[in-house]
This record gives structure tokens, C-alpha cells and sequence, in this order.
């Protein structure tokens, strides 16, 4: 699934504008936990923004959530990443099978919420909108 550069930046520019980001410090691969430092309170409040952008019912908080297993090292288990590349095409979870995972959001970046979207979107047989 090819994620749509206009959704990639209004992403990074809400994600930015809200949680007071340089836009350049916010770039498609940033960790929206680990890398940007954002708690889950946050990712609802984007939530709350991109719904009122786009008119439609986007819920970041259930993407990934309890959908995987981890081994005993805290990476995610083969079947684990069969599972969310099924489901969401658009994440990008090359290494994670031997990266281990500090929090569950770990695999939450700006790119995975881009796709998010993208997919609500799709789902919702709406466009992205027109500036």
C-alpha cells in the first residue's frame, strides 16, 4: 500500500503544530513513543485532530494494540509480524523481529499513522481532502 505524500504531511505537520515539533524533527520513520517522546493521551488528541481534518472516524489508539505476541526477548514472533503486515500493509516492520520491542507502541511511527488514514479513508470510500 503506497501511503499518500499529502496525508504523510498533514501527519507530520499536525504532529508538529500540536506537540510543538520543528516539522523537520518529525520525519516518516520518527517513533511517535519512542522516538518523539509522546505518551497515549497525545496519540488521542491527533486522533481528535485528524478526524476533524478529514471527516472521519480514526481511532490510532486500536492500531496494534494486543494484536501481537512477543518471544523472550521482547521481539515480535514470526506469526505476530505475518499478523500486522495483514493487517496493515502500509507499516514498515522490517527488524522487529529481532529488535526488541521497550513499550508496546514501539511500532507506531508517523508513517504507520500516515497509513492509518489512509486506510480510514479507503474504508470510508472518502478522498483525501483538497487544500
Amino acid at each position: 500500500m503506497q501511503i499518500s505524500d499529502s496525508i504523510l504531511q498533514d501527519v507530520r505537520r499536525l504532529v508538529a503544530d500540536k506537540f510543538a515539533f520543528e516539522l523537520d524533527e518529525v520525519q516518516s520513520e520518527s517513533g511517535f513513543f519512542a522516538d518523539l517522546g509522546l505518551e497515549s493521551i497525545d496519540l488521542l488528541e491527533l486522533s481528535f485532530h485528524l478526524e476533524k481534518l478529514y471527516g472521519v472516524k480514526i481511532r490510532l489508539q486500536d492500531m496494534g494494540r494486543g494484536e501481537y505476541a512477543l518471544d523472550e526477548q521482547g521481539c515480535l514472533t514470526g506469526e505476530s509480524l505475518v499478523q500486522l503486515k495483514s493487517k496493515y500493509p502500509f507499516m514498515k516492520l522490517d527488524g522487529f523481529e529481532t529488535r526488541p520491542l521497550r513499550r508496546p507502541g514501539d511500532i507506531v511511527t508517523i508513517d504507520a499513522i500516515a497509513g492509518f488514514v489512509q486506510m480510514a479513508l479507503e474504508a470510508n470510500g472518502s478522498q483525501s481532502r483538497t487544500r
